[in-house]
């Protein structure tokens, strides 16, 4: 699914890596920066019509969102319940907008873009003894796998439902921690047989 994505030709897929990211980055500090529900609006609008403006189908940006939105709507729904709409609305625009960015940053960038353009901007601290290559390679996955775990949350939290545990925090955490630690040594025993070094 990420590969028929990856492969369409549209004008978000011809926008060089490294400024997605910029936006990325830029827009999710801005929407934590701002309290006024218009500009929210406009963040989470644009955000939402970005994918759907590159032609990508709709099955992949629903998977990628579907965890993400669960989360987002038990917590706009405590807000309401305690009496306070507009943090809900606040809390779902700001966490709305960041994870729609990604899920079209991922969907149109390949991880070797990334990598490229992260490892251009943290060219400077070579000079310091950090690897900017490494260092673009874990930020590059990060942001990559961040869809993944919210699956991974989704995924747990039905099965410790069915166990009786759902009103269990410890019982989401504990399983959600060795699968993130199992998933990251075969994804760096991946990368070692491969014969990356970073340099």
């Amino acid at each position: 699914m990420f590969e028929i994505c990856l492969s369409r030709i549209t004008w978000l897929h011809r926008l060089p890596a490294g400024f997605k990211l910029l936006v990325l980055a830029f827009t999710g500090a801005a929407v934590f920066l701002t309290n006024d529900p218009r500009i929210l609006g406009g963040f989470i609008g644009f955000a939402a019509l970005l994918p759907l403006s590159a032609w990508l189908p709709l099955a992949p940006i629903v998977k990628q969102i579907t965890p993400a939105a669960t989360l987002i709507a038990a917590l706009a729904t405590f807000h309401i319940v305690v009496g306070d709409p507009v943090s809900a609305f606040l809390v779902t625009a700001r966490l709305g907008t960041v994870i729609l960015l990604a899920v079209a940053l991922t969907l149109t960038t390949r991880v070797s873009a990334m990598v490229d353009a992260l490892e251009y901007c943290f060219t400077p601290l070579k000079y310091i003894g950090i690897n900017p290559a490494k260092t673009g390679l874990t930020l590059s996955l990060a942001i990559r796998f961040i869809p993944v775990l919210f699956t991974m949350v989704t995924e747990i939290r039905e099965a410790q439902k069915a166990r009786g545990l759902e009103g269990s925090l410890f019982a989401v955490v504990m399983p959600l921690l060795v699968r993130t630690l199992r998933m990251a040594d075969d994804l760096a025993e991946a990368i070692s047989a491969r014969g990356y070094d970073g340099n």
